[in-house]
């Protein structure tokens, strides 16, 4: 019996050993911290765009996927979320402004304008020929004013009642519009009285015409009720040259004279005088009409007196 063969002994395989560490050399070492610093600067730099509300700036990130790249992704998506808010409220803002601005027209639209016919009211009025009283000694020609009163305008109410008497007084305003030239102006300062501003006539027959002329449109039929009927108004015309130095005598004037066609009938022009209709016209001081500017209730309601 043939003998075994020894086991044979692995032989044993020795590692190669672990090269030691090699630490970084200085000049590598600073160039890492610079670029560290550089990093972490562009980061502070973005925050810094964010406090100016340049909210579209950008936070650079490397390759790296280190911590710096982890703040600079986290600094952007703040930037997103700031720019995101920032245009949402610049847009409640912009649509704030805008309905304020509309409010305030609208305010100053009720303040100066009548709110049954659209037109001018009272204060407006005498804004624009106090205007046109300073500048009348460097405007070649002159003005005029009418006042004019729609004759038998409480018929029309009493009969047929006051919604109808209301579209009358829009009818004759839009009638009055129809008629203004660039410059002129027309308003509403009573129940059916209402004031021209002719800014620019050179004579008193000039004066006349442009009045007959407001008559004949006022005069053309009307859709009152169910029907057709004439309206007619009766017109005073006071001139800008009659030595008539405030707004409130040159409208007590006009007024003065549109009384007095009234007397005499209606439905005609006459021109002011002041040896027949005196200095001041017919209305008392303090009448709503004595041109303190301030609204009276004809400005706020449809209808106040016939």
């Amino acid at each position: 019996m043939m003998p075994k063969p020894a086991a044979e002994t692995p032989s044993r395989v020795r590692a190669a050993p672990t090269p030691p560490a090699q630490e970084p050399s200085p000049v590598r070492a600073k160039t890492s911290v610079r670029n560290f610093e550089t990093r972490l600067e562009g980061v502070v730099n973005t925050i810094q765009e964010f406090a100016a509300l340049r909210f579209d700036a950008r936070a650079p990130v490397g390759p790296d996927g280190d911590i710096v790249d982890a703040v600079a992704a986290g600094v952007n998506f703040l930037a997103e979320e700031l720019e995101a808010s920032f245009n949402e409220i610049e847009r409640r803002v912009a649509d704030r402004t805008d309905e304020l601005s509309i409010a305030t027209q609208e305010l100053s639209r009720q303040a100066f304008h009548d709110e049954l016919t659209g037109l001018p009211n009272r204060a407006l009025f005498w804004e624009h020929l106090s205007h046109r009283l300073k500048v009348v000694d460097r405007r070649q020609t002159g003005f005029a004013v009418l006042f004019l009163d729609v004759d038998d305008f409480k018929v029309v109410n009493d009969t047929l009642g006051h919604a109808v008497g209301d579209q009358l007084l829009i009818d004759v305003a839009s009638r009055l519009c129809a008629v203004l030239r660039v410059g002129d102006t027309a308003a509403r300062v009573g129940g059916d009285e209402f004031v021209v501003l002719f800014d620019d006539v050179a004579t008193t027959e000039a004066a006349l015409v442009v009045a007959e002329r407001v008559n004949e449109a006022l005069r053309a039929p009307y859709e009152i009720g169910a029907e057709q009927r004439i309206a007619t108004a009766s017109i005073g015309v006071a001139m800008g040259s009659d030595g008539l130095g405030t707004a409130d005598e040159v409208v007590a004037a006009a007024d003065a004279a549109m009384y007095d066609a009234k007397r005499r009938g209606g439905g005609r022009c006459v021109l002011y005088r002041e040896d027949l209709h005196g200095r001041r016209g017919r209305r008392p001081a303090g009448d709503p009409l004595d041109g303190s500017g301030i609204p009276g209730e004809a400005d706020r309601e449809p209808q106040s007196r016939s």
